[in-house]
């Protein structure tokens, strides 16, 4: 945990402002090279990651985050704290501040996903990651998703919902999957296990699962990642429910398999 610990940090000490995601996609570029992933970045700076271990592996299973936040480019001193999650109880949380002592906003929204991302990454054997730009505006990365590397991903799971209890549903009226589907009858009994305490499906405005959805037909979760008040400047990261949104990721990946659905 100290490992993984010191590494969400340095991740969410990275200020990324929609428009002024270079550093961070550059970390994500230089942390993918030296971990001898194979990637590739397209003309918008979406950062695409293909992780292949099995050769006869049909379809990927792609896990999704983006790389803006919504916070004026500061210095951002990450701190641990003690803050409650959800239910009310006080967890290890990591809360950001500049050199003034002032909060500025720690970009969990979704630096924690990123973080997600690069775990999985690191951790499973056959798997896809997209890291996209400028999702707070209107998800302009993600509409120009590439279709090329979409062909043969199976489903997607993004990292983007706040708090510890929560699945994007429907977004923009859109619903993400079919509660009649193989996909949700494995994944709605490991999401009950990992979120046993008040789980919500919810309707959500957009996230880049949207245009993935809209576009390619994938079926899509989108799954709380422990970030709390975000877009405000007292926005915090409870570590548990990060990690817990991480196992939970492994978990549908694992059940789920390699399929398309």
């Amino acid at each position: 945990m100290e490992r993984n610990l010191n590494f969400l940090k340095e991740v969410l000490s990275i200020p990324s402002k929609t428009y002024k995601e270079e550093i961070l996609v550059q970390f994500i570029v230089d942390w993918l090279t030296e971990n001898k992933i194979p990637h590739f970045v397209d003309d918008m700076y979406n950062v695409y990651a293909v992780k292949k271990t099995d050769e006869n592996v049909p379809y990927f299973p792609c896990v999704i985050s983006h790389t803006d936040t919504v916070h004026d480019i500061d210095t951002i001193n990450v701190v641990e704290e003690i803050l409650p999650n959800a239910q009310g109880e006080m967890k290890l949380s990591l809360k950001a501040y500049n050199d003034k002592g002032d909060p500025t906003g720690i970009g969990g929204d979704d630096k924690c996903g990123v973080f997600a991302c690069l775990e999985l990454l690191k951790e499973l054997p056959n798997i896809k990651a997209a890291f996209f730009v400028s999702e707070e505006v209107g998800c302009i990365g993600s509409f120009q998703a590439d279709q090329k590397f979409f062909s043969d991903v199976g489903y997607c799971i993004q990292f983007d919902c706040p708090e510890n209890n929560m699945i994007s549903e429907y977004l923009m009226g859109l619903p993400m999957f079919s509660r009649e589907s193989e996909f949700f009858e494995v994944g709605s009994k490991l999401i009950t296990e990992s979120f046993p305490k008040d789980l919500k499906y919810q309707k959500h405005p957009y996230t880049d699962i949207f245009p993935l959805r809209k576009n390619f037909n994938l079926s899509c979760y989108n799954v709380s990642i422990g970030y709390y008040q975000y877009h405000t400047k007292n926005e915090y990261v409870v570590v548990e429910d990060t990690f817990n949104g991480i196992e939970l990721g492994k978990k549908l990946i694992k059940d789920l398999g390699y399929k398309k659905y």
